[in-house]
């Protein structure tokens, strides 16, 4: 998969967030005239200085097997970003966790598509297998919505991830509170 939307890139910060063994992740995407950014912030293992730095470079990775996947997936955001005149940032600490801040002028010409971050969410959502604890607040202009995972078992149940039926509640639940946020 190729990061070609902006979505893409947000939930390959969310994916890393989870590998990293992070026990809560909170994600705040934002949208407004012109722009838009996200943060992604994690209680993982962290980086060192000199590891965050390597994480920028392209052909660096922590994945055992490397000729699968190298780690691709912040250098192409900071790039992504700052293409458009936008802002990226990262900081971690051992044992503290990661955030990554990134924003983009969405009416600059090699801007990204959006893509679809009602799907997004849901992936992030149902992808979390391991009972990471994710909070996503979700905002356009001044209406948000939050979506905490913990109040989505407790309203769907403990299995709610192996029921088409339920997993379909949800979906419909992040497709009404996405059109809600186009109201005005």
């Amino acid at each position: 998969m190729g990061l070609r939307t902006l979505s893409d890139h947000l939930l390959d910060m969310v994916q890393n967030a989870m590998a990293s063994g992070a026990n809560k992740i909170e994600i705040h995407v934002m949208q407004d005239e012109g722009t838009f950014s996200f943060v992604v912030r994690d209680d993982g293992k962290g980086m060192d200085e000199e590891t965050l730095k390597k994480a920028l470079d392209p052909f660096y990775t922590t994945k055992k097997e490397r000729r699968k996947k190298v780690g691709l997936g912040l250098p192409m955001l900071k790039f992504a970003t700052e293409i458009t005149g936008g802002e990226f940032s990262i900081r971690s600490s051992p044992g503290e966790g990661t955030e990554v801040k990134a924003s983009f002028n969405t009416e600059h010409v090699d801007c990204q598509p959006l893509g679809d971050l009602k799907d997004c969410i849901f992936t992030i959502l149902t992808g979390n297998n391991e009972d990471i604890e994710i909070t996503i607040k979700r905002c356009k202009k001044d209406n948000c919505y939050i979506i905490e995972s913990g109040k989505v078992e407790e309203f769907m149940g403990k299995e709610w991830r192996s029921d088409p039926v339920r997993m379909k509640m949800l979906y419909n639940m992040i497709e009404q509170l996405e059109n809600s946020l186009h109201e005005e």
